[in-house]
């Protein structure tokens, strides 16, 4: 199955659970679920527990189902897995500014609220800035990109590694590694 019909089964399955069918959202969340807990590993070393990490992960996966009834599936500027990752991450991110701050509250005595409300504020900020900017940013990686590059950047971004990708486009691991790689460092100077 080639990206394109890929595209229009998951726009189908997208649709779907827009319309109430848990089934659908099964299976996209089995598509995505490498993502959504590569994204939450990321926060490993802040001394997640066990139980914290399975939180975060089940956060990821509300985010995550928000993020598919948000999804504009009329624009044509984002794919879902995009929108998605940044939605999630985020999320994230929040989630672990709240743990701190708890963890913080617990070493002190004084109250926190005036700070939270200022610190909801920058969050909300940040986020309406970042969806303002991804349009953007997606239109100089997409235009400065190959057909073959755009493809390998939006198995990356779905957290597939070099090799899970070489095996999807039928290519050699070190070939999409190099590509990886090149594309990174394309980017970098472009987005700069």
């Amino acid at each position: 199955m080639n990206s394109a019909d890929n595209a229009v089964q998951l726009n189908e399955l997208i649709s779907s659970v827009k319309n109430g069918n848990q089934q659908a959202f099964s299976q996209i969340l089995e598509k995505y679920r490498p993502m959504l807990i590569s994204l939450v590993s990321k926060y490993e070393n802040d001394d997640l527990t066990k139980s914290l990490f399975e939180d975060l992960l089940q956060e990821a996966m509300v985010v995550f189902y928000n993020a598919i009834l948000n999804y504009d599936q009329t624009q044509t500027e984002v794919e879902f897995g995009l929108y998605a990752r940044i939605c999630v991450s985020n999320a994230l991110v929040t989630q672990i500014r709240a743990i701190n701050k708890r963890r913080a509250e617990c070493s002190t005595a004084f109250s926190m609220q005036d700070v939270r409300k200022e610190d909801l504020l920058e969050d909300l900020e940040k986020e309406i800035i970042s969806k303002e900017n991804l349009s953007t940013i997606y239109k100089v990686i997409k235009s400065n990109l190959s057909d073959y590059e755009n493809t390998i950047w939006h198995h990356y971004m779905m957290g597939r590694t070099a090799k899970e990708i070489g095996a999807l486009m039928r290519s050699n691991e070190k070939s999409v590694a190099n590509a990886i790689y090149r594309i990174r460092k394309k980017l970098r100077t472009l987005l700069k």
